[in-house]
């Protein structure tokens, strides 16, 4: 199914029938008064002031809701918008969280799976294995005497499998196809790539958005930026012909320009280096363990540290620290013993007082409970866990043993994230700092592909082409 190129119908809003205007640059809807008896009521005093105390709703978050209706093509269609309309003289607009535009042959409770493909997508699985081309020479003055390219069928790849929801699971796969467009020189063939998302039961729209959002976020993190281009979803049921058939799309509004970086190409983690374990990357995703807050906007922005990142960066690192290797780990049998006994000790004394004795003694059993390793350590134990990953990148920025320049990283880390956590202001970065940040972001994604059970070759060209190494691997 196509995305159409105007989208205007009827919609039902508090069960009047209203005629509408999507507008795809500011991503709203315009709902236009269907008699001037409605356009009068709606552009009365009463009215307005009405709408701006529905709008206002102190010390919550604005709902969600959806407005359901036909369009001009004869198709279904929901807009998913934000509770809260703009009312300019009786014409009232809703901003769009996304919508859904669906032949009556699909049924929204019963959604197979769906397929995206996108500027992104070709870069994560490149499109051109599906092309073959052949060139001949012309043998007296090496001219060009014939040059042919054809299509070759190729096998989706599996990404793997993982569960998306209670009792539901998504195989996720890529593959690549040839288009022939017929009425034109330029580029009369080209090829895409398409990831396929298939559920192992029927689904509605709730575990839809989850897979798609999950599905956002891994490229997220596979670009370590936010301007990802990966296109619209394409709905598919499977029919009685075990064919799958398209007929829905799902948009979501494009939040930022798409990447022009001239090295764009390269600046992203690749199928054939995670394979079918990508799948493991989804789990993480969906079981919320991974953060994106440091990420940045576009490949530019990869060169400039502001505080607030730094902040953020060090902050992933504790996260994914915590979520692999765990609160206390390489931590001695003494050391658990005696943490266990306090532990114990403020317990029974909690359990004899009152008050608020009682609840001070609360806090300080949860205040030894989480006591871990330094941020220090965390550090210097992460980059031991990874030296055959990071080791050739280490060498490429510091001079000294392994071990020495480790030292030095996480003693001025520990240093950064202690001034950090206490306010300090006065802090000074040199450029060491900078480069010792640049680790840790590598770090972080050296642990996660290592725990992904990706070889440690396939996680050095990963962080290789994520960060711009230009090492020769």
């Amino acid at each position: 199914m196509k995305k159409p190129e105007r989208l205007i119908g009827f919609i039902k809003h508090e069960e009047i029938e209203y005629p509408y205007e999507f507008k795809e640059e500011s991503f709203s809807i315009m709902l236009y008064p269907p008699t001037p008896d409605v356009w009068r009521e709606h552009s009365s005093p009463v009215h307005l002031v009405r709408s701006i105390k529905q709008n206002y709703k102190k010390h919550e978050w604005i709902s969600k809701k959806e407005l359901h209706g036909i369009t001009s093509e004869g198709y279904i269609i929901i807009f998913n918008v934000q509770d809260a309309y703009s009312n300019y003289h009786g014409f009232i607009s809703f901003q769009v969280n996304w919508y859904l535009c669906y032949t009556k042959m699909l049924s929204i409770d019963r959604i197979d799976g769906f397929k995206i493909s996108g500027h992104d997508v070709n870069l994560f699985y490149p499109p051109q294995i599906a092309l073959e081309a052949k060139i001949e020479f012309n043998k007296d003055d090496c001219t060009l005497e014939k040059l042919s390219v054809s299509s070759i069928k190729q096998q989706s790849e599996s990404c793997g499998r993982y569960r998306v929801s209670k009792n539901i699971d998504a195989d996720i796969e890529v593959s690549a196809y040839v288009s022939y467009h017929s009425n034109t020189g330029i580029n009369p063939i080209d090829s895409n790539s398409c990831i396929l998302t298939k559920f192992s039961v029927p689904v509605g729209m709730e575990v839809l958005i989850k897979a798609y959002y999950n599905l956002r976020l891994f490229f997220n993190y596979i670009t370590y930026r936010n301007n990802i281009d990966i296109g619209d979803v394409e709905l598919f049921f499977v029919n009685e012909k075990n064919i799958r058939d398209y007929s829905g799309i799902l948009v979501f509004p494009q939040e930022h320009m798409k990447e022009t970086h001239e090295k764009v190409k390269s600046r992203i983690i690749t199928y054939h280096l995670l394979s079918e374990h990508s799948s493991k990357l989804f789990t993480a995703i969906k079981n919320d363990m991974l953060g994106f807050q440091h990420l940045c906007n576009s490949i530019d922005n990869m060169q400039n540290y502001q505080s607030s990142r730094i902040i953020m960066i060090l902050s992933e690192f504790e996260r994914e620290y915590r979520n692999i290797y765990g609160q206390d780990c390489s931590r001695s049998d003494e050391y658990f013993e005696v943490k266990g006994d306090l532990i114990a000790l403020i317990e029974a004394y909690r359990n004899s007082k009152q008050g608020k004795k009682r609840q001070y003694a609360k806090q300080f059993k949860k205040y030894v409970e989480n006591r871990d390793n330094s941020f220090e350590n965390n550090i210097k134990n992460a980059l031991n866990d990874c030296e055959a990953i990071l080791s050739t990148f280490i060498r490429k920025k510091y001079s000294g043993t392994y071990s020495d320049v480790i030292e030095g990283i996480s003693s001025r880390m520990g240093v950064v994230r202690n001034g950090i956590a206490h306010s300090r202001l006065d802090m000074r970065f040199d450029a060491i700092h900078l480069t010792d940040i640049k680790v840790i972001e590598e770090l972080i994604y050296a642990i996660r592909m290592k725990k992904s059970s990706i070889n440690n070759m396939n996680c050095q060209r990963a962080i290789n082409d994520l960060f711009g190494e230009n090492m020769a691997l």
